[in-house]
């Protein structure tokens, strides 16, 4: 039991996590480590595992490895469980410090640059190396073949496979700190509405289903209409996520945050709501 409205109080911090954006803490980067580590484990372990029908491809059978159970066959699925459950609770925290987006793209680029070295390492240090690289040659002086097309791309996917990972890493990582500008952007954008805007009673006229969940959350389009300070009325149309126990519906009373000189430009307008969700640029 409590003697507080929870609406109120939920109002009260969402408005309060938007004033004062939370920051990243020691416990953020250790748990970035850890899921680094068992992803980069995985890919060293997946190159491990790979050794022996690889060197099927650019060695003769004279120099074949053991064809016997890796060392590190269990390091793939430790780091790839470990990995997928160190990302649900990364996720879940940097989609509150850095957006869906950002955290999303963020996660991409930190695992593929995991595999990246991983594996890298992985087969530099288990992979057998030819005796003389371009030959199938199994003795000094002895002649052999020269290796075709599948022979080279088996002896440098240590190469060009972490390459492309780490590339595409690169890609993954522009998109994120992309994502996040923009998401910064609109953070400071709700502030500076909550601390300079002028403030006024709302209430919604419409509510749309979108069909999309994210989080076990609704994707909903809604309309809301308020009266500005020159006693025009609007209607301004804004989209956001909401917890399915706490939909917006027709007729519930809701804020509109707005600047007098712009008040017809919808990005520049806040709507909040009673049920004290967060309020929505």
């Amino acid at each position: 039991m409590s003697t507080v409205d929870p609406a109120v109080e939920r109002r009260r911090q969402a408005l309060e996590r938007m004033q004062r954006p939370p920051r990243p803490g020691a416990g953020l980067w250790i748990l970035v480590l850890i899921y680094w580590s068992l992803w980069a484990l995985f890919a060293y372990s997946l190159a491990d595992t790979i050794r022996y029908p690889i060197a099927e491809a650019y060695l003769p059978p004279s120099l074949y490895p053991d064809n016997v159970a890796p060392a590190w066959f269990f390091g793939v699925f430790v780091g790839s469980f470990g990995g997928f459950i160190a990302g649900f609770l990364l996720s879940y925290v940097l989609k509150e410090l850095y957006g869906l987006a950002a955290s999303t793209w963020g996660q991409f680029a930190s695992t593929l640059l995991a595999c990246a070295v991983g594996f890298w390492r992985g087969a530099g240090d288990s992979w057998v190396a030819p005796l003389r690289v371009g030959s199938f040659a199994d003795a000094p002086g002895t002649p052999a073949p020269d290796w075709d097309f599948i022979a080279w791309l088996g002896w440098s996917a240590q190469y060009w496979l972490p390459a492309s990972l780490a590339l595409a890493a690169l890609c993954c990582a522009g998109l994120a700190w992309r994502a996040h500008r923009r998401h910064a952007a609109r953070a400071e954008r709700i502030r500076r509405l909550l601390a300079e805007g002028r403030r006024a009673d709302a209430a919604i006229t419409e509510v749309h289903d979108t069909g999309v969940e994210i989080y076990h959350e609704m994707r909903l389009r809604f309309v809301v209409r308020f009266t500005d300070h020159a006693g025009v009325e609007r209607w301004v149309t804004k989209t956001g996520l909401f917890d399915p126990v706490r939909l917006p519906r027709v007729g519930d009373a809701a804020l509109v945050w707005f600047y007098p000189d712009r008040a017809d430009e919808e990005d520049q307008i806040l709507v909040g709501f009673a049920n004290g969700d967060e309020p929505i640029a």
